[in-house]
Order: C-alpha cells, then sequence, then structure tokens
C-alpha cells in the first residue's frame, strides 16, 4: 500500500509558512512572519534570508522565475518584491533587492511567473489581475493589461507551463481562464460548480490536452477539460470531468499537478493526501493525517530532488516539510 513518509521537518519561521518555490534545489519561503528565506535542499541548511524591511506585511506568495535565479514575492502591504542572485553558485550568492512593484489597491496573494519567464502575472484582494512585462534581466517592470472581471477577492493565479493560459481562482467561487487574444489576455472561459471559495488551482503539465486541478472551501477537488474553443471569439468550452475521491473534511488549500500525472492536496484540516488516474478513473493513492501536527497546511507542491519527485508542504506551524510518495 502506498504511503507518504516524512523525509524532512524544517522549522523556518515564527509564524504561517504561506508559500513556498523550488528552482535548481533551492526553495523558498514566504510567511506572516514577512520573512522570505532560501534553503539549499541538498543539504537542507539555510543560506539566506532575505531583507525583512522590503515588506510591511505578510509574504503571501513567492513564485521564481523559470531557468533563472529571480524571484518574485507578494505580500498584504499590496508591493510585490523582485529579488536577484548572482550565477557564482548558490552557496556563496548574495540575493538582492532588484525591484518593488506597486499598483495593487489591497492584499496581494497570489504571484505566477509565465512559461517563458517574461510576464508576472500577481492578483489582489482589490479583485483585479496585473499582468506585467518584463526584461531579461528582471529589474523593469510594465504593466500591460488589468483583468477585473472577478466579483471578489482572488486567492490565486497560475499559469500553463508551456502556453500563455492563465488561471485564477477567486472567492466569488469561480475559476476564470484567461487567453491571449487581439495583444491582450481575455476571459475565455468561467468555470463554475465550487460550491465555496476556490482557494488554488494547478494545470496538468500536457501539451495535447488542456486539464486544470483545482479545491475549494467545499473540501473538494475538481478536474476540469478544455473540450472545444472557438478561434474567432477566443470562447472555449471546458467541462468539470471529474471530482476526486472524497478525502478532506474541511477547507482544501492548496493543489498541485506532477509531471507524473500524480495530484497532490491539503488544507485546514491537516490532511495530506494523493490522487492517481488510471483508465480514467481518479482513485487515493495515499494520505496523511496530522501532516503538520494540530496545524493548518497552506501549502502543497511537487518538486523534483535529486532527479526523483517529492512533495513539499508548508504550515500554519511556520514549518516545511518534506514528503517521498512510497509505493
Amino acid at each position: 500500500m502506498p504511503y507518504l513518509k516524512l523525509n524532512k521537518s524544517l522549522k523556518l519561521h515564527k509564524d504561517k509558512c504561506w508559500s513556498l518555490d523550488v528552482s535548481k534545489d533551492v526553495l523558498a519561503t514566504g510567511s506572516a512572519d514577512r520573512k522570505i528565506k532560501l534553503v539549499d535542499l541538498n543539504d537542507f541548511q539555510l543560506i539566506d534570508e532575505l531583507d525583512d524591511t522590503a515588506h510591511k506585511k505578510a509574504v503571501r506568495s513567492v513564485a521564481w522565475r523559470p531557468n533563472s535565479n529571480i524571484l518574485a514575492a507578494g505580500s498584504f502591504d499590496s508591493t510585490i518584491s523582485i529579488w536577484g542572485r548572482d550565477d557564482n553558485g548558490y552557496s556563496s550568492s548574495e540575493t538582492d533587492l532588484l525591484a518593488i512593484i506597486e499598483g495593487h489597491e489591497n492584499e496581494v496573494k497570489s504571484v505566477s511567473w509565465s512559461h517563458s519567464g517574461y510576464y508576472l502575472a500577481t492578483c489582489s484582494r482589490d479583485k483585479s489581475i496585473w499582468i506585467w512585462e518584463t526584461d531579461e534581466m528582471g529589474e523593469d517592470f510594465e504593466c500591460i493589461s488589468v483583468l477585473q472581471e472577478h466579483s471578489q477577492d482572488i486567492k490565486h493565479v497560475i499559469w500553463h507551463p508551456s502556453t500563455n493560459i492563465l488561471a485564477s481562482s477567486s472567492y466569488d467561487d469561480t475559476i476564470r481562464v484567461w487567453k491571449e487574444y487581439d495583444d491582450d489576455l481575455e476571459c475565455c472561459a468561467v468555470l463554475t460548480g465550487h460550491q465555496g471559495t476556490v482557494w488554488c488551482s494547478g494545470f496538468e503539465a500536457s501539451e495535447s490536452v488542456i486539464r486544470l486541478c483545482s479545491c475549494s472551501d467545499d473540501a473538494t477537488v475538481r478536474i476540469w477539460k478544455c473540450v472545444d474553443e472557438n478561434p474567432d471569439t477566443n470562447e472555449q468550452e471546458w467541462i468539470q470531468e471529474a471530482t476526486l475521491p472524497a478525502v478532506h473534511t474541511r477547507a482544501i488549500y492548496s493543489v498541485s499537478w506532477s509531471k507524473d500525472g500524480i495530484i497532490a492536496s491539503a488544507g485546514s484540516d491537516g490532511i495530506l493526501a494523493v490522487y492517481k488516474e488510471t483508465d480514467g478513473n481518479w482513485e487515493l493513492l495515499a494520505r496523511h493525517e496530522f501532516a503538520h501536527g494540530i496545524y493548518e497546511v497552506n501549502v502543497v507542491k511537487w518538486v523534483e530532488l535529486s532527479g526523483r519527485p517529492a512533495l513539499v508542504t508548508g504550515g500554519d506551524d511556520g514549518c516545511i516539510n518534506i514528503w517521498e510518495l512510497v509505493i
């Protein structure tokens, strides 16, 4: 029977860990204590703690720019900070503040880079998504679009791993899908079905079909599939393809879809769960209760460690836990 094995627990923060991301074996974390920390996942050593005067409130989201040493962080102080490290090797590198981006009127809830690294999406409690275009150095940012079709607080944004399609999750119980059209991003679909706030979504790593998983206050994880597209109007038709087996008892805050097609979920009930699709049917592969003790789990993400898939979670206890799926 497959199970989840806890390989390492790192007490990094004095308050809730909200977000994490991994690039080149370096883990970045963001916390309610305003700190951003960098950890080398080869030896689990803390290699940097970024200047916490850059933000006046909690750091809600962190994201590495693809194939680079540039990190974006969104804060409840309504700003986004951009950080860069040199190429001399992470263990000896210094991290510099490259830019502070302003524009949102309220808390920034999520930041996400496009697959090319030239677009940064940010979303906020102000019900807007801003699309920023940047240069190769990541020092200059220009807002090229403001998307304002959600009726409530936007919790999360995520780009498709290989195309310029963006998904946004909201307190208004919907997911909106955005796609390039006439040199702008336009809403091409609204996904409805969740009976509560949608906290997070994640795309499948496939170029042949577009699918998305999502999680909600309604304690469900759902799979959505794009089945048709009208190139003249840019509209897409999506269906709800599946609801994953019921595991969680309370709000699910985070989902992550691995390159191998396995979905992980975590939330306020402290449960970490993984699901696998077999012949079109989804089944629970493994679950672990009290993944962060008595605390809520805010984020889960699939990463690669030494070439092998692993799960990383962050919780209200300020800890980062690294998990192995043992099959």
